[in-house]
């Protein structure tokens, strides 16, 4: 592969990499009541507008209105993004004629836009009653958002304030007198928000009527991949089975019983129950990228009938796979390519094709138009990668047709989708074009039509609100969070989870519910340990938050072991390392590419050997959640801790919660409180157990909600699972009287009694006795590391003879 192939490559992760603003909506107001006390302003015959550089200053008349006659004048605009500087002033009747604001070259008003939905308020001219009232402005972090949401308020009232009065409705808290409030919406609705300025002498009152928008969440749109951990494989670098220097799907196969053996009484595989393929399609590169052939396999890697060995044993195993599908463009050596290169030929429009160079550049400068002896051809990324041209309907169906092929007659699970910004341009817009959108909607749609719960997952290597626009609608099933991605790594690297809560409650607010990819890094970007400043101890914590907060999280082959790699991507996409021996135990020939420097200490045989490993703490996090509902497809609410360095959060379903707190930093921290007020915990003390360690651990609640946490170390990590039953079918008689604990981790059930229990015993779901405890201890565990997987349902039996039947799902 030449340099200049590899460069393209890069020109994607850079270019994406740098557009991190996110659009944003400015809410402006003004209010013209004293303009109309002093007779500047008739409401009958004049108009406000707003003109500043956004609109070419005035040049698009942007009027605004006033929908609730209070004489506060107001408009909702699109367009800006966060980080944005603007500059504007109020009109009226859209003249430069001195009735402007700060008329005769005056100041211009300025604003910085910090959130993505800002509220700007003002009195015209800054002119306002003598002694009257200071100004009540405020902008929002959200306007729109799911149930189970926070939303950060701004106060931005001018004028010499003396106190706030907040009121939320819908909203907890309901009032507030804090300068900027959290408030927290649990249940769907439009609701109101006012804030009061008071001043000496007067106080001044906005309301917005209907400001905030709480929108139920639909978890029917949750499927099997919300249930699945995924593992990200580079067919050629993951095993050789052959000899000859490449990995292989028989090589894969081999190794299938590492990632997931399919016995769930075994804890030595890795638990991973989805893969994610990269390109398999013939291609003359080295990563596939480029496709010759969207129906075939690449020779090097084997057979079709290889392949179809693969996923049977694949999904023998309970593993699914997703395909790497890269629609946006060919290979320049793809027969469509050649034959469209001929200007007469019926394929000549299969792509973008222009007599002479439009002129225009990629979002590097790069050259997006190439000439050739024929014209000059688009390929955003690079020459070898000619982009499809979707505006010819042949393209779309042909390629939605090898979808289905891989779906319907070959079996696969769905697919991942490389670069699904650049489907359509218009002129020297290049990306996220509303037609893209559209595109996805209808690739999704058919992907449903051929495979009901076909997983269909984005890469849209772009700010959240703009990734947002593929999921939501009706769109794809999934898309990689990059930035929620970014902030785990910083919150691992400096120790202050902030940005990291912010990013994670900002996500779960806006998206479909739980309908996102969670990740560290994939195959583009330099491998998580590097990032991480060759810390295993931050790999640990990050590796941690990933598998405990919502989205479909996804694993890079390698990540588990600690594998490094940087820059060029073929160091990021070396040989898997599975033992101390030459050329790591991929090969039995020297590779395609050399293997890791760190083969010797980081491989699969020798980490297996070590309990402390960074292997064995993947191993034990993704059976956690495999073994959690809540931590797989519950819901999330932020626990807010006084102390910047701790993340935490409560996953909950109808019958299973748990509690996460991480302690990014690396200290040991002392006497922290933890708000849970939002969770269903009893005054006093509260009995838990932590699944990191197996044991039972107690925490006392205040009446204010605040859980007082005596110690934490560093880095360290609690999963904690409330006093109260996971899957409780039936009520028991006293629930005073026993508590039930499942820890799938050591296989045992942790029984708490009171005096008045008699007797446990333990059935399968046909009613076959299992497991007999008689006069149980106040505290009992019971061994059932031999009982399968499945449902069973636990006999109590009371003094007064009363029975009561609990169900535990293991």
């Amino acid at each position: 592969m030449s340099f200049k192939s590899i460069l393209s490559i890069s020109f994607a992760l850079l270019f994406v990499a740098t557009s991190k603003a996110d659009e944003a909506r400015m809410f402006f107001q003004v209010n013209m009541s004293w303009q109309i006390e002093t007779g500047n302003f008739n409401p009958e015959t004049d108009f406000v507008d707003v003109a500043g550089s956004f609109n070419n200053w005035g040049e698009e008349l942007t009027p605004l209105s006033d929908p609730n006659n209070d004489n506060i004048y107001e408009i909702e605009l699109d367009g800006f993004l966060t980080g944005d500087y603007i500059e504007f002033k109020f009109r009226i009747n859209g003249q430069w004629d001195g009735s402007e604001e700060f008329p005769g070259g005056g100041g211009n008003r300025n604003h910085n836009i910090e959130t993505q939905t800002d509220s700007l308020y003002f009195w015209y001219n800054d002119e306002l009653p003598a002694n009257g009232p200071p100004v009540a402005g405020l902008n929002s972090s959200l306007t729109s958002l799911f149930e189970d949401g926070y939303v950060d308020f701004t106060n931005h009232s001018m004028g010499n304030v003396l106190s706030l009065q907040w009121f939320f409705e819908g909203g907890n808290p309901q009032s507030s007198t804090e300068e900027n409030p959290s408030v927290f919406y649990q249940n769907a609705g439009t609701f109101d928000v006012q804030l009061i300025a008071y001043g000496e002498e007067s106080n001044d009152t906005l309301r917005l009527d209907d400001y905030i928008q709480v929108n139920e969440r639909d978890e029917s749109m949750m499927g099997w991949w919300n249930n699945s951990v995924f593992y990200e494989i580079f067919v050629r670098s993951f095993y050789d089975s052959d000899g000859d220097g490449i990995g292989d799907f028989q090589g894969i196969i081999e190794k299938l019983d590492y990632l997931n053996d399919g016995d769930p009484q075994t804890d030595d595989d890795l638990g991973i129950t989805g893969i994610w393929l990269m390109p398999i399609h013939p291609s003359p590169s080295y990563h596939g990228y480029d496709a010759t052939d969207y129906s075939a396999i690449h020779p090097d890697f084997g057979s079709i009938d290889d392949f179809k060995e693969f996923l049977e044993e694949a999904h023998a195993r309970g593993i699914r796979v997703i395909l790497d599908y890269v629609m946006n463009h060919t290979s320049s050596q793809h027969p469509w390519f050649q034959a469209s290169s001929n200007p007469q030929n019926e394929k000549r429009d299969f792509f973008r094709w222009s007599a002479t160079n439009p002129g225009y550049t990629g979002p590097l400068g790069q050259q997006v138009w190439h000439q050739h002896s024929s014209g000059y051809y688009y390929g955003l990324f690079w020459d070898g990668m000619p982009d499809l041209n979707y505006h010819n309907p042949i393209v779309k169906d042909t390629m939605f047709g090898y979808a289905t092929y891989w779906l319907d007659e070959i079996g696969v699970d769905g697919f991942r989708l490389d670069a699904i910004g650049g489907i359509f341009e218009d002129g020297a817009n290049l990306q996220d074009l509303p037609e893209t959108i559209e595109f996805w909607k209808d690739f999704s749609a058919h992907t449903k039509s051929v495979k009901e719960d076909a997983f269909t997952v984005g890469e849209a290597w772009t700010n959240t609100s703009t990734v947002l626009k593929y999921v939501e609608d009706g769109g794809l099933r999934n898309c990689f969070e990059f930035d929620l991605a970014g902030r785990i790594i910083t919150a691992a690297n400096n120790g202050d989870a902030t940005a990291l809560r912010n990013q994670a409650q900002h996500v779960y607010n806006i998206y479909p519910h739980n309908q996102w990819g969670s990740f560290l890094t994939n195959h583009d970007m330099d491998r998580v340990l590097e990032q991480l400043e060759m810390s295993e101890e931050r790999n640990k914590l990050a590796a941690s938050i990933l598998l405990t907060i919502p989205g479909a999280p996804f694993i890079y082959y390698g990540e588990e072991i600690g594998m490094t790699g940087t820059g060029d991507h073929r160091n990021i996409r070396r040989p898997m390392q599975w033992d101390a021996s030459a050329y790591a135990g991929f090969s039995t020939v020297s590779p395609w590419n050399s293997v890791g420097s760190n083969y010797q200490s980081h491989n699969v045989a020798t980490e297996s050997n070590d309990p402390n490993s960074l292997l064995n703490h993947y191993k034990k996090m993704i059976r956690i959640r495999n073994n959690s509902e809540a931590l797989q497809t519950g819901s999330y609410i932020d626990l807010a801790c006084q102390n910047d360095a701790v993340f935490s959060f409560m996953r909950y379903t109808d019958e299973d919660t748990a509690l996460v707190l991480v302690n990014t930093s690396q200290a040991d921290l002392q006497n922290l409180t933890m708000d849970v007020s939002a969770c269903d915990l009893q005054e006093g003390s509260n009995t838990f157990l932590d699944l990191m360690s197996g044991e039972m651990r107690s925490f006392n609640v205040d009446a204010r909600g605040q859980m007082q946490i005596p110690d934490m170390a560093k880095r360290e990590v609690l999963i904690l699972s409330p006093d109260f039953t996971s899957a409780i079918a039936d009520q028991v008689k006293s629930s005073d009287e026993i508590r039930i604990y499942p820890n799938p981790v050591q296989n045992q059930l942790f029984v708490k009694s009171g005096p008045q229990a008699q007797r446990i015993e333990v059935y399968d779901a046909h009613g076959q006795l299992l497991k007999s405890l008689q006069s149980p201890k106040s505290t009992s565990k019971i061994d059932v590391s031999a009982l399968p997987k499945g449902t069973y349902f636990m006999k109590l039996y009371f003094k007064d003879s009363v029975q009561s039947r609990v169900f535990v799902r293991l």
